[in-house]
């Protein structure tokens, strides 16, 4: 996990800094001075404290509104964190969609990570690799488990800055009444324009890992061989389209892959490793 130190200067919604790409809807995609609501049951407000099932979503259409149409390598998530406790964790999850909300979401990846209460009031980076098919909207999910533990419940709300906002947030939680995803500063959810940003910048949490991973040959035919460090211990791979659908396959006792039944193509395999998840590239021939 790197923390981003918050700077004074706004950046434009896609900015390039040492090649970076950031795309965001925060029209001051870096500041984190303010917090958004969650569903909770505030000791302030005579509750118990206990802190219930929220997901905060964020959309980008890269085509429209970021002129990107084509694939796009996502290298990490920033995450605006205005408040946590220490030891809460989080479940981050990319989806292709047709539409948002109501339409049909299919995931690209999806990662947990643990929050510490230092990164309070910052952007935090987070090492998360994806690839956005082309000419698809793009959403964030960040979800919150329920932790009824009263006043030690573990909890997340997310960041926010009063600079403005490109395209809606919003939120789902389900024991306020807000049963699908709703945006923010209607109905019943609270207004809050979320600080949630993607990032081509591959973190070296994951340069560190995937640098000891190959794949040959690729391009494939029948059989793809995994070679990986013995130290590194496989716990499962997902074989996605380019569309984003995920199969679920088989690694053998010989870190092989049978491919005989893909068809021909672009892939992202995600291997999910004792040190973190792996994704590359292949080429079905």
């Amino acid at each position: 996990m790197k923390k981003i130190t918050l700077l004074a200067a706004a950046f434009a919604v896609s900015s390039f800094v040492n090649a970076q790409t950031v795309i965001s809807q925060s029209v001051d995609p870096v500041t984190v001075d303010d917090g958004g609501a969650a569903c909770w049951s505030s000791p302030g407000s005579g509750g118990s404290g206990d802190y219930r099932e929220n997901s905060f979503y964020r959309t980008y259409d890269l085509a429209n509104d970021f002129g990107i149409s084509t694939t796009f390598d996502v290298g990490s998530v920033q995450i605006g964190q205005a408040g946590a406790v220490d030891g809460t964790v989080i479940n981050v999850t990319l989806y292709a969609a047709d539409t948002f909300p109501g339409g049909t979401l299919v995931p690209l990846n999806t990662e947990q990570f643990t929050l510490s209460s230092a990164d309070d009031l910052t952007l935090v980076e987070l090492p998360f690799v994806a690839q956005i098919p082309a000419n698809v909207l793009t959403v964030l999910e960040v979800n919150v488990p329920e932790s009824a533990n009263g006043t030690a419940s573990l909890r997340f709300f997310p960041g926010t800055n009063g600079s403005g906002q490109n395209a809606p947030s919003y939120l789902e939680a389900e024991s306020c009444g807000i049963t699908v995803p709703t945006e923010t500063g209607t109905g019943s959810a609270p207004a809050a324009e979320y600080v949630f940003n993607l990032s081509d910048e591959v973190l070296a949490v994951n340069n560190a890992i995937a640098s000891q991973v190959s794949l040959y040959p690729n391009p494939v035919n029948n059989v793809l061989n995994v070679s990986i460090p013995s130290s590194i211990q496989i716990e499962g791979a997902t074989m996605y389209d380019i569309l984003g659908k995920g199969t679920q396959v088989e690694i053998s006792a010989n870190n092989t892959i049978n491919t005989s039944s893909l068809a021909s193509g672009v892939y992202l395999l995600s291997i999910n490793t004792n040190e973190g998840n792996i994704t590359k590239k292949i080429v079905k021939q």
